[in-house]
Parts: structure tokens; C-alpha cells; sequence
């Protein structure tokens, strides 16, 4: 890795080198980048500089860091548009299995800076928060986090025991919420130790990592 002169920051510097490597093909998906340590010692540098420098590209999905492991080239996400849309009970029934879910976390808050935004609330606007480990046929196969609106979802958690009940058919039965269209995000990922112990892999296991945001019949995001 070269670094060549520029009136940039130095952790800067190391930053697009790297980025020049990934882009190339040099670094593949999946190759484990020098520790902090190790990139401070061979290049002349503080750990912050080379922290830095890891901390701009993982911020740009380019990196990924699994505490324990280190730090790898991420797979490139694949953006998909969906229009025509279905949950996880849907698509297991169509596969024949029976589905229920292991209720992690219901509760009533605040969203976060990424379903804000996607959403478009304000930070102190109110979501209902629901996290379950999805099984079928009684295996876990997906941890599943979600954030609803709840301006337009009120007492959502009353109205459907969530550990058998489907999200999506939920919205459409008690609020005439109807999932029409979703931009989501495929990535290959590792699974971290806390995703590894609810669906029963060893921590770092090969995952799919899905990121969907969905519309209403007139666009909006719920």
C-alpha cells in the first residue's frame, strides 16, 4: 500500500489508499485489513491516525469490523426496488413451513437516527419498536428489528400477539396500512456474537444482512 503526497490529513491519505486498493481488486471482499497496531508500526503513524483512517471507509460500508475478529473488506450491498412485497410469514407458508417467532424486545420510543430519517420524523417522534427471532418449522433463521410509525399505528402492540402474528398483515388488518413498495439493501455480513447465540451459529458465521424501508399505496414510509 502507497501512499503518495498531498495536502490532505495523513489518516486521509491511508483512507483512499485503501479505498484505491478495494476498488482495484488488491483487497477483496472478505480480506482482513491490518490491526491498528500493525498499520502504526509498519507506516510511521499513531493508532489514532490508523484508526481514523479504518473508522472513515467503515462509516462508508466499504469496511467492516467484528469486535474480536478485526477488520474486513465488506461485500458490495445490493440494492434492490421491491414492488411487489410480502413478510417473512408469507413467504414461509408459501414454502410449506409453519412459522412463530421468540419476542426479543416491544416497546415504545424514540426512533433511531436511521429510521428518523428514513421515515421522516423528527428524533423526538415516537416509533414502535419490534425485535423477534423468526423461526420456522421451530429453527431460527432471521433476527428481525423493526420500527413503525406510531403516529399512525396507536396501541400497536395491543392489537396481535406478535410471537405468531404477521407485521405486515397486521398493518393491513387493524389500520388499513397496505405494504405497496420498499427500497431494501442485501449485504453479505458476519454474524455478530449477540445475532450468532439467538439463531444458534458460531459467532462470525456466514449471514445475510437486509435492510428494507416500506411505502403505503401513496408512497409513504410506515
Amino acid at each position: 500500500m502507497s501512499v503518495a503526497a498531498a495536502p490532505k490529513a495523513r489518516y486521509r491519505q491511508i483512507a483512499l489508499a485503501l479505498e484505491a486498493d478495494i476498488l482495484s481488486g488488491h483487497l477483496k471482499a472478505g480480506d482482513q485489513i491490518p490491526s491498528e497496531r500493525t498499520m502504526a508500526d509498519e507506516m510511521g503513524i499513531s493508532r489514532m491516525t490508523a484508526r481514523k483512517a479504518l473508522q472513515e471507509l467503515t462509516g462508508r460500508g466499504m469496511l467492516k469490523t467484528l469486535i474480536g475478529h478485526g477488520t474486513f473488506v465488506s461485500t458490495p450491498a445490493i440494492q434492490q426496488e421491491l414492488t411487489a412485497l410480502s413478510g417473512f410469514t408469507q413467504d414461509m407458508e408459501r414454502l410449506g413451513r409453519t412459522t412463530t417467532s421468540i419476542l426479543v424486545n416491544a416497546e415504545h420510543g424514540t426512533p433511531s437516527a436511521e429510521a428518523a430519517k428514513a421515515l421522516e420524523l423528527l428524533r423526538h417522534h415516537s416509533v414502535y419498536k419490534l425485535a423477534r427471532v423468526r423461526l420456522a418449522d421451530g429453527m431460527p433463521v432471521a433476527f428481525e428489528c423493526a420500527e413503525i410509525d406510531a403516529k399512525r399505528t396507536p396501541d400497536l402492540f395491543s392489537k396481535a400477539d406478535f410471537t405468531t402474528a404477521s407485521l405486515y398483515m397486521s398493518l393491513e388488518k387493524y389500520f388499513g396500512i397496505i405494504p405497496t413498495s420498499a427500497e431494501q439493501t442485501v449485504a453479505a455480513d458476519l454474524a455478530d456474537p449477540a445475532t450468532a447465540l439467538r439463531l444458534k451459529l458460531d459467532p462470525g458465521a456466514a449471514v445475510l444482512r437486509q435492510t428494507r424501508l416500506t411505502r403505503d399505496a401513496g408512497g409513504r414510509p410506515f
